[in-house]
């Protein structure tokens, strides 16, 4: 269980994670490759908060090799760095939610319906009223240096799961994931994937994984 604590304050969404509600966030540290559950060899933490309106997505990313080339919203960011939080509301049966942000700040947004019951262009008109701010710690696509990594902070209203779902009440559990795209020349396969759910296959929509976040004070 993951405790998603009420934000004591106003959070400027600016990549710089320096609002006193963060650092009463509880910080998700225990990421894992999938099937093996072996330690990432560049490691990621994630925090959430919400408020009546709001959840809030700070994510922070140790990386060599910053790399991004999407600026299209929507299109296919998991063909770059990307981090991505799935989120299966309490109740629900098929409709679940994946929500990405790469190093650009390029976003995607999908609403399925059911797993497995369309391609990607069916459920990308289903649009989040994410807001989402980058910081990276070095240079971007330039494989030649060293990057220390890169944040994400990112906001999503609450009213963009009503179709499906009231806004959440104290207590309330939803199912999550937060998980990573890490391509990198120091990668030995160019690849590294990771996943805050101790998830059993290679497929990030397998939702039976997925962690309980309980929204609390």
């Amino acid at each position: 269980m993951v405790p998603c604590r009420r934000a004591r304050g106003p959070i400027t969404v600016d990549g710089k994670l320096d609002e006193p509600a963060w650092k009463s966030a509880h910080t998700i540290e225990h990421f894992a490759i999938p099937i093996t559950h072996r330690n990432p060899k560049q490691p990621t933490s994630a925090r959430l908060l919400w408020d009546d309106d709001t959840l809030y997505l700070a994510v922070v990313m140790a990386d060599a090799d910053v790399y991004a080339m999407k600026k299209k919203h929507d299109s296919f960011t998991w063909e770059d760095d990307v981090v991505e939080i799935f989120l299966k509301p309490s109740g629900l049966k098929h409709p679940y939610y994946e929500i990405h942000v790469n190093p650009i700040g390029t976003t995607l947004d999908l609403g399925f319906g059911r797993r497995g019951a369309g391609t990607i262009d069916r459920w990308t008109p289903w649009e989040s009223g994410l807001k989402a701010a980058v910081h990276v710690g070095g240079s971007l696509n330039n494989w030649q240096d060293t990057d220390s990594g890169w944040v994400v902070e990112a906001s999503i209203p609450l009213k963009a799961f009503t179709a499906t779902t009231p806004k959440p009440q104290l207590g309330d559990r939803w199912l999550f994931a937060v998980c990573r795209y890490n391509y990198s020349v120091y990668m030995e396969n160019g690849l590294e994937l990771s996943s805050s759910a101790r998830l059993t296959t290679g497929n990030y929509h397998q939702f039976e994984d997925y962690d309980l976040l309980e929204f609390v004070e």
